[in-house]
């Protein structure tokens, strides 16, 4: 079957699944495979880590599907290496605006609640940057620095969850 387009709603929610599979994949299955691109623990940076891998899983997997409708693959994969590497960081500034906004919460269900409402807000702003990137021709000083960010976001989180350096945004929250 050949798709041509998925729809921005169905990416997202595809995406939602992604990030809540590699949420617990280190709880359902503790190993040095799962840790890469699982969270160890629930510090911003592994929220950050699984941001980070749940876009290249899902660019990969979209890449499968749609492969023969790709019109420039240069295109396609700078606006991907580019996405995977700006979704953890919009992911945390979204997920931020439930401190600015509401202050601290003891509730565990509006913790959980708005962090998935985060997640899929990332998605869809993180998807919107992606379409328009894709859609002009990439230079070669934004190839340069997709490729650097995409190679330097990738290294630090696999060194980073073996070897943590001691940093607040490395630190588990008070009560997990």
């Amino acid at each position: 079957m050949k798709i041509k387009k998925i729809s921005l709603v169905v990416k997202a929610i595809v995406l939602q699944i992604i990030f809540i599979v590699l949420h617990y994949s280190y709880d359902w299955f503790p190993n040095n495979f799962t840790a890469l691109c699982s969270g160890i623990n629930e510090s911003v940076y592994q929220h950050m880590k699984i941001g980070y891998f749940s876009y290249v899983l899902f660019a990969l997997m979209e890449f499968i599907l749609i492969r023969q409708a790709i019109h420039s693959f240069d295109r396609y994969i700078y606006a991907r290496l580019f996405s995977a590497t700006y979704f953890p960081l919009v992911m945390m500034v979204i997920y931020l605006l439930g401190p600015l906004t509401f202050g601290h919460t003891e509730s565990m269900l509006v913790e959980i609640i708005f962090a998935n409402a985060a997640l899929l807000a990332t998605s869809v702003s993180t998807l919107i940057v992606e379409g328009h990137i894709e859609a002009s021709k990439p230079k070669v000083s934004f190839r340069v620095l997709t490729i650097a960010l995409f190679v330097l976001s990738f290294a630090q989180f696999i060194v980073f969850t073996f070897d943590i350096p001691w940093f607040d945004i490395f630190a588990i929250p008070p009560g997990w």
